[in-house]
């Protein structure tokens, strides 16, 4: 996972969290991400949360967005509960769920 040139830095699976997992820190506050960099699960889950703060996270894909909503009582593969968190599905079954205190963009990875 790599930020696209805002200064900061995500943690990595070798920093001991989990790679499915995304994290940010206070003073990351906007973030520019492609899907393409995010990791799924076996299942094809990503669960996006915030530590501290809010978060605005900018998510670079081609792929329509087939459902969104909130999620009701489901575990991911990596075993984390997401009842309650927001969610984007995207056509090929990547599905990225997000707790409240971060904000999702969706944008196209190649505006002209």
């Amino acid at each position: 996972m790599n930020p696209i040139d805002d200064g900061n830095e995500l943690p990595s699976a070798a920093d001991g969290l989990d790679e499915n997992v995304v994290t940010s820190d206070a003073e990351a506050d906007h973030i520019v991400l492609s899907l393409n960099d995010l990791l799924p699960d076996a299942n094809g889950e990503i669960v996006v949360m915030s530590q501290q703060g809010q978060l605005h996270l900018n998510l670079m894909t081609d792929l329509r967005i087939c459902e969104s909503g909130v999620a009701a009582s489901h575990v991911t593969a990596d075993g984390l509960d997401v009842y309650g968190l927001s969610f984007y599905a995207f056509e090929g079954g990547t599905r990225v769920y997000y707790s409240s205190d971060i904000e999702i963009t969706i944008s196209g990875a190649h505006q002209a």
